[in-house]
């Protein structure tokens, strides 16, 4: 046999387009983004552009093996809207005090100060946020929390 071979010119070529159409297919379902699972992603975290509406920070919000925060505002609007915060019997204890006027610092964001503390209230998520509180003489305390609702 002359010049033997495994395989013949035109199975050659066919074996070369068939392994061609294998890496173009690759490489485009690698450059395009997934869909499959769009709906099972995350809701977006808040940044600096995130604009909530008063009536998301509303409700009650759990603290891990606590009574819940409850938050309601008032019906005010621009400068004179409030948040009025009522922390749970076991933060009283520790704060000072259970209820907190909150003014609005940014969309994500409220803070209110009395003699004793200042409270911000900032949401992370539309299900998540975080009660950040610091005390008179500097002492800080952050509490995570989800919503309970």
């Amino acid at each position: 046999m002359k010049g033997s071979h495994l395989f013949g010119e035109p199975a050659m070529k066919r074996l070369f387009a068939l392994s061609f159409a294998c890496v173009a297919a690759l490489g485009t379902s690698a450059a395009l983004p997934s869909t499959g699972h769009a709906a099972d992603a995350p809701p977006p975290l808040a940044d600096a552009h995130t604009q909530y509406p008063t009536s998301l920070f509303e409700g009650q919000w759990a603290i891990m093996a606590m009574s819940p925060v409850t938050v309601a505002a008032n019906k005010a609007f621009g400068p004179a809207a409030r948040l009025l915060v009522t922390l749970p019997d076991s933060l009283k204890k520790i704060v000072g005090q259970d209820r907190f006027s909150l003014a609005r610092q940014s969309g994500t964001s409220w803070k209110g100060t009395t003699a004793d503390a200042t409270l911000t209230f900032s949401l992370i998520s539309e299900n998540s946020a975080q009660i950040h509180i610091t005390g008179k003489d500097n002492h800080k305390m952050d509490l995570p929390l989800y919503r309970d609702d």
